[in-house]
């Protein structure tokens, strides 16, 4: 992605100097956003640079100096490129600033690392409430793994969505934007709550409050979305799907309830096999789109409550090995 955006060391050193233009900003921006291991690479710049200016002048260490000797090399590098041996050329302009000032600033970036250390949050097979270091609330569904930073730190907040579902209640920030790396799509919010489910890469967003802006990483598309919309991201086609969300059955694992009104028999069974890790299918082609309305407590017996459907629809149920069949 990096090459695709033509992100170079030197446009980050000169972005680390606030040296690039309106039109760069943005650009490095969006770079930034798109994926975690972009983030990483910025902040290797940016941590060097936010070091160095920490020491005394007596340490011998300007960052910004020497983020300048590092760019004026560069420059005569290029003006002197059929003269110099080729090997001298090696060194990537990363490794170039960081032997200017790597010994000034390797205490503190040492120190950094391990005193903000990446936190892994996993619900596994119980839901789980956690508060983020910034007092965002994070309900994660069953199965859920969550990475962030312990503190964060920098312009953004970047955490990484490796798969289930969760919903969160980011705290307001408008300085510091919201960011969550989902397999290839990336969503940025200042304050707002959604839904989202990562599954194989395939990302779902449903917005509850405030505005979500999604990326991918496919094509650089780009979407914005209101509350009562939902969106798709397909990770092979790169495409989105967009729509108004067509119930409230998210919710189930956080308010314990399934409410639901006249919606078809297919979504319904959708959602008791994943809140309940079942194999219910369903036998009979007319049975799909049948309409069903009631409501449901989570926490009761799925026995219970495929009886009360087979009452309702007048069908039957079958158990039959590691199967649920409606018929």
């Amino acid at each position: 992605m990096s090459e695709h955006l033509h992100i170079t060391d030197e446009l980050l050193i000169s972005y680390v100097l606030n040296e690039v233009s309106a039109e760069e900003t943005l650009h490095i921006d969006s770079w930034r956003s798109l994926d975690t291991e972009n983030e990483r690479r910025f902040e290797q710049f940016r941590l060097i640079w936010e070091s160095s200016k920490n020491f005394k002048e007596d340490a011998g260490a300007d960052a910004h100096a020497s983020l300048q000797k590092v760019k004026q090399r560069a420059a005569e590098a290029k003006k002197q490129q059929a003269k110099l041996v080729p090997m001298r050329n090696r060194l990537s302009w990363l490794k170039i600033a960081a032997s200017l000032i790597f010994i000034a600033a390797c205490a503190c970036i040492w120190l950094t690392w391990f005193a903000n250390p990446i936190l892994q949050t996993e619900s596994k097979a119980a839901i789980r409430i956690d508060t983020l270091s910034d007092g965002t609330i994070v309900t994660l569904n069953k199965n859920t793994r969550l990475d962030h930073p312990e503190k964060f730190t920098g312009d953004r907040r970047l955490v990484n969505f490796i798969s289930g579902e969760a919903f969160f209640n980011v705290a307001h920030n408008k300085a510091k934007p919201f960011i969550i790396a989902a397999g290839k799509a990336s969503i940025k919010v200042v304050g707002t709550s959604f839904n989202v489910k990562n599954t194989n890469g395939k990302v779902e967003i449903i917005v509850e409050t405030g505005l979500v802006q999604v990326t991918n990483s496919v094509n650089n598309l780009m979407i914005l979305l209101k509350p009562g919309e939902v969106a798709v991201f397909d990770p092979q086609t790169g495409k989105f799907t967009k729509q108004h969300t067509p119930d409230n059955l998210y919710q189930y694992y956080r308010d314990k309830n399934l409410v639901f009104k006249n919606i078809p028999l297919v979504r319904l069974v959708a959602v008791l096999n994943e809140a309940y890790g079942a194999n219910i299918v369903i036998g009979r082609k007319e049975l799909i789109n049948m309409q069903i309305a009631g409501s449901f407590n989570i926490n009761e017996n799925l026995d219970m409550k495929l009886n009360v459907i087979a009452i309702v629809l007048n069908i039957t149920v079958e158990k039959k090995q590691d199967k649920i069949i409606l018929k």
